[in-house]
């Protein structure tokens, strides 16, 4: 495939990005009554996702200064969110685990995102809900690829 129609794919995707960020995936929206500020709720995604790491590597991956990690995992282990654990291999390292309570916590908010969604695509017709769900499924297949 030649440049021009790269540029067009990658404007495409880039605009689909921002009417999807706007329109179903607002993050006022999806943290509305979380007394937690978005970056402990990345901490938190990365942590249940990735299972338990070093605080200098949850930094690092989600590119959060460590005098700006320490306040975070402060304030997760404090709600009961996350448990602080010596490395069994090197006693120097402090790491750091998702509790249940996080799992459910995420848990609810994908349940809120979700009903979100449905609230937004139940008005449209049976004809473009259809062609949503195909489109979903074909993006979903291709994008595994990259």
């Amino acid at each position: 495939m030649d440049n021009t129609n790269l540029n067009n794919i990658s404007n495409d995707l880039y605009m689909l990005l921002l009417s999807l960020n706007k329109r179903i995936f607002n993050h006022e929206e999806m943290l509305k009554n979380c007394n937690l500020p978005p970056s402990h709720v990345k901490a938190l995604f990365y942590l249940i996702h990735n299972g338990p790491r070093a605080i200098s590597q949850i930094g690092n991956d989600l590119s959060i200064s460590k005098p700006n990690m320490t306040p975070i995992i402060d304030k997760l282990v404090s709600e009961g969110l996350i448990n602080r654990f010596q490395d069994p291999n090197d006693r120097r390292v402090i790491r750091i685990q998702a509790t249940e309570a996080a799992c459910n916590f995420l848990k609810e908010r994908e349940q809120r995102v979700k009903s979100n969604l449905i609230k937004k695509i139940s008005p449209l017709s049976d004809d473009d809900l259809k062609e949503l769900e195909e489109s979903v499924k074909k993006m979903q297949k291709i994008l595994l690829k990259i």
